[in-house]
């Protein structure tokens, strides 16, 4: 709906996919393949971080299936970037009267944990790297005042 006119073909083609007449099998187009192994390499290298835009940015884009390996290439893009890399660690404790689930859920255990729509236990930023910050429900999380 949405496409250019340069990319009518690739909706029309996305629109077979969601409308299962593509059959069981899907080819990707030869531009969703990276020319290097390194995609990270191959789509960030170029680019001064320095001094980026957003414009410079645009049209970039890893897709991954899965939250660890989103977190590997988010690793790897800030290798890229110059300066100092912070670190900032989440406080994961269980709150219960019992303490037998303390040591049912150790905190090493608690922090290796990466639920999905979650940032890790270490989450490692640089200044000038793009985050997204999403607000959910309070009613969903418990707050504890120290």
């Amino acid at each position: 709906m949405r496409a250019l006119e340069s990319e009518r073909d690739f909706g029309a083609w996305l629109l077979d996919i969601g409308e299962k007449k593509s059959g069981s099998t899907i080819q990707l187009p030869l531009q969703c393949y990276p020319s290097t192994q390194d995609t990270v390499h191959q789509l960030y290298s170029d680019i001064d971080f320095s001094s980026v835009n957003l414009q410079e940015l645009k049209g970039r884009a890893i897709l991954t299936v899965n939250d660890e390996r989103s977190m590997e290439i988010n690793n790897k893009v800030l290798e890229f970037m110059p300066g100092n890399e912070t670190v900032y660690k989440a406080v994961d404790m269980i709150m219960s009267e019992d303490p037998q689930d303390q040591l049912t859920f150790p905190e090493e255990f608690l922090n290796s944990l990466t639920p999905t729509g979650l940032p890790p236990y270490e989450l490692k930023l640089k200044i000038g790297c793009i985050i997204m910050l999403l607000r959910l429900p309070l009613k969903d999380y418990a707050i504890v005042h120290a």
